[in-house]
């Protein structure tokens, strides 16, 4: 078995803004008691037992950390399903305009590069974020 690689300092510093990213939608998405509701197939979880589920990929960096971009779901349509992308494409259409799905769609591919500085900014922010949200929600964090 080969040694597996340590991580770099910018592949930890994404992972934080992920989980940190992942809290905000989750809570965002929540009620405010913490529940959500998923909009594809109508299951009801407790926030931490939702997952942030992208329209387009989270590889696509450009996309990852777009508010736009992200939802709170069940684990099912997110893994069982493969995202269930035709309820979702209407989802997103519905909820965003087909001109804003189209220019995600055709945007995905362009180069775009987010300096680590600026990724380690974006946690500041979301952490940020989230507690608001939870003094807004009167929600304990867990």
């Amino acid at each position: 078995m080969g040694k597996k690689r340590e991580k770099s300092e910018r592949q930890k510093v994404i992972e934080k803004l992920d989980s940190v990213f992942s809290d905000f939608i989750r809570l965002r998405d929540s009620d405010n008691k913490g529940w959500v509701v998923c909009p594809l197939c109508n299951a009801k979880m407790y926030r931490k037992y939702s997952q942030n589920m992208h329209f387009i990929s989270r590889g696509v960096l450009k996309y990852r950390f777009d508010e736009k971009n992200c939802h709170a779901w069940c684990k099912r349509c997110n893994v069982f399903l493969n995202g269930n992308y035709i309820v979702y494409t209407r989802r997103m259409i519905e909820n965003y305009w087909i001109e804003l799905v189209d220019e995600m769609l055709v945007r995905k591919n362009e180069i775009y590069k987010i300096d680590t500085p600026d990724l380690e900014e974006m946690i500041k922010e979301y952490k940020e974020k989230v507690k608001i949200l939870i003094e807004s929600k009167n929600l304990l964090y867990d």
